[in-house]
């Protein structure tokens, strides 16, 4: 079986934070992971592989658009592998400036 994990190009940060994810609709979800070309997710609704969204991770500061690569059951949600639309290292630098100034 293919393990996303082992196919990234980038390392990932822990992001553990709420995020919003704008399709044709908003939805809240949790993010797990972040890199310069994407991020793992955990939704409460199943989105097609090929669906484009915005991920607003600190709305007003840090987003990324992007592609949905892959979605899986789990914990009575949906766990989600998303590809940014171009790879992006700032996006992570944002995350631990934002996430430094609140804590």
């Amino acid at each position: 079986m293919n393990d996303p994990k082992n196919q990234r190009r980038n390392p990932r940060i822990d992001l553990n934070q709420e995020i919003v994810f704008r399709t044709s609709e908003t939805i809240t979800g949790w993010g797990i992971d972040l890199g310069a070309g994407g991020i793992g997710a955990q939704l409460p609704v199943e989105l097609a592989v090929g669906t484009k969204l915005e991920v607003e991770i600190f709305p007003g500061h840090a987003s990324a658009y992007g592609e949905v690569r892959w979605c899986k059951p789990r914990d009575g949600g949906f766990r989600v592998g998303i590809q940014f639309s171009s790879e992006d290292w700032s996006i992570i630098e944002v995350v631990q400036t934002l996430r430094s100034q609140e804590g």
